[in-house]
């Protein structure tokens, strides 16, 4: 009713706590007149409060020890893979990761590692590297796991010793046999000529890595011998198992189309009962047997 003290009591209205005359309006906090459900819900909060307080301290601490767990101060032990025969060198392995990790502090917590960038660092200075992989760890150093590359070729030039892998990727140290494929040099080269750097380039090693990997593969044989002949350096000579006749090839070539030609002409040869002193695939879509 308009003009109603606000104090006094209205219609409908449920009193709570006590009946007292003291008591002079519904809007009155007061602890003691609290009904048993009003206390429950407050406990209940209080509770709730507590639970959550103590939950989140929980999860902070355990995110502390996680991160501390994980933090990098350094690198454990290395292994490898496939099974090598001789030890590899376990210090230029771990220099080269720690060098990484110090360059990107981030990466210093184990799973924020990168494994694919700290795969490429390492393999820019040891290029045998074909993969590295995080390999658990304790306390706070970290284990790592190498692949490395195994030869599938092999070349001297002077007192340097290179191999490549079936990739067509070079490198200079090898824990592994020696390959059965070693390069021989008739080019009569020498190392202050312009044509020998093509010998020892990038280029020539991968396209005879591939070349002996992708012959190897195809059903025609194994790869006994490669070979520069005299006055060349970029054709190489290969051999086959069970084959009289050598193979000239050309490093300008695509490895793959040069293996489909050998197929080819091979095949030919075979069904023709035709054994002939070489074969020459130097250039692309011609075959020449002689």
């Amino acid at each position: 009713m308009e003009g109603q003290d606000d104090t006094s009591f209205r219609r409908s209205r449920t009193m709570q706590g006590s009946t007292s005359s003291n008591v002079k309006t519904t809007k009155q906090k007061r602890p003691e007149l609290s009904s048993d459900r009003l206390k429950k819900q407050q406990q209940a909060k209080l509770r709730k409060l507590i639970l959550t307080g103590l939950a989140t301290i929980t999860a902070v601490i355990f995110s502390i020890w996680y991160l501390a767990s994980q933090y990098t101060v350094a690198v454990g032990e290395v292994t490898y893979t496939p099974a090598t025969t001789s030890q590899p060198d376990s210090s230029l392995y771990k220099e080269a990761i720690a060098k990484y990790m110090g360059s990107r502090p981030a990466e210093r917590f184990r799973f924020a590692i990168n494994q694919e960038r700290l795969t490429q660092f390492v393999a820019d200075t040891l290029p045998e590297v074909q993969n590295v992989q995080v390999n658990g760890g304790s306390s706070n150093n970290t284990d790592f796991k190498l692949t490395l590359r195994q030869p599938i070729a092999g070349w001297k030039t002077g007192a340097s010793q290179s191999f490549v892998d079936e990739q067509g990727v070079s490198f200079a140290n090898n824990y592994f046999a020696k390959p059965g494929v070693v390069i021989t040099d008739n080019s009569g080269a020498k190392a202050d000529e312009g044509d020998s750097n093509a010998v020892v380039s990038e280029r020539f090693l991968r396209f005879l890595g591939r070349l002996v990997a992708l012959t190897n593969s195809s059903g025609l044989g194994t790869v006994t011998e490669a070979s520069l002949p005299k006055n060349t350096a970029r054709e190489i000579d290969i051999k086959i198992k069970g084959r009289p006749y050598y193979i000239k090839t050309h490093i300008d070539r695509d490895p793959a189309a040069t293996v489909e030609d050998i197929k080819r002409v091979v095949g030919y040869l075979d069904q023709k009962n035709i054994t002939p002193s070489y074969i020459d695939v130097r250039v692309s879509g011609r075959a020449f047997y002689k």
